[in-house]
């Protein structure tokens, strides 16, 4: 993204759209800062610039191009074919039957509009997670990223990137799955710098409860969080057997 300063007339309506506030004034002159920018096109297809000034680029070169593919809606990841953020998270689990009984998938979302994140907060959170005995996703993006899946490390090249923000997927034993959580929310709360969003998916037993909310409440009492639980169901998505 670019803005063509021959034809922007500096009234400045593109401040305010930007979601990472990447707009900058300098020199009297609207500008991208492009360390800020996330490349999610939200400028562009608002249509704020009535002049045209704003403007995307031929090719966006990687490794820039990942942050387009965290955070442009209507960009596809190459990895996964997916749109957006490049998962389709538990949505669709009735279809694709990630989640099992005896496991608990984890989802750790890195980032928000106005908040946005590097890759290298997402390197420590994927280094963590292995370290913790976690089994990162096959449909998550973010396995793509890694240099090496068997520590989590991210490709060095991307570490510089910033993405509106990137979902880290993976699922621990059920056993294991309160030990895992109470050592991931101190590591995070000490060491990352940017909102994570912690999300876990089970199953529910066959009469609709599931003693994994028990336990969430009795950890959320000792490290002061209170768990919400929720469901989500996509029409259509379900199997007709």
């Amino acid at each position: 993204m670019y803005v063509d300063q021959d034809l922007c007339r500096k009234c400045a309506d593109c401040l305010p759209i930007c979601p990472v506030g990447a707009f900058e004034i300098r020199n009297k002159k609207i500008v991208i800062n492009y360390d800020s920018c996330v490349e999610c096109g939200v400028c562009l297809r608002s249509g704020i610039c009535t002049e045209g000034a704003i403007k995307q680029v031929d090719e966006i070169p990687y490794p820039r191009i990942i942050r387009a593919a965290f955070s442009d809606p209507l960009h596809h990841h190459e990895s996964t074919e997916v749109l957006g953020r490049g998962t389709e998270e538990m949505k669709t689990n009735d279809v694709k039957d990630e989640f099992t009984e005896g496991n608990v998938g984890f989802s750790l979302e890195l980032g928000r509009p106005g908040v946005a994140t590097k890759l290298s907060e997402l390197d420590k959170v994927t280094r963590e997670v292995i370290s913790l005995g976690g089994e990162f996703a096959t449909y998550n993006p973010v396995l793509s990223l890694m240099e090496n899946p068997d520590t989590g490390a991210l490709k060095s090249e991307v570490l510089g990137e910033r993405v509106l923000s990137a979902i880290a997927e993976f699922i621990v034993p059920r056993e294991r799955a309160m030990d895992v959580l109470g050592e991931l929310v101190t590591f995070i709360n000490h060491s990352v710098d940017t909102v994570v969003t912690v999300s876990l998916i089970a199953r529910n037993d066959e009469n609709g409860g599931h003693s994994l909310l028990d336990d969430l409440k009795k950890l959320g009492q000792e490290l002061g969080f209170n768990p919400y639980p929720n469901g989500k169901v996509n029409v259509g998505m379900a199997l007709v057997r």
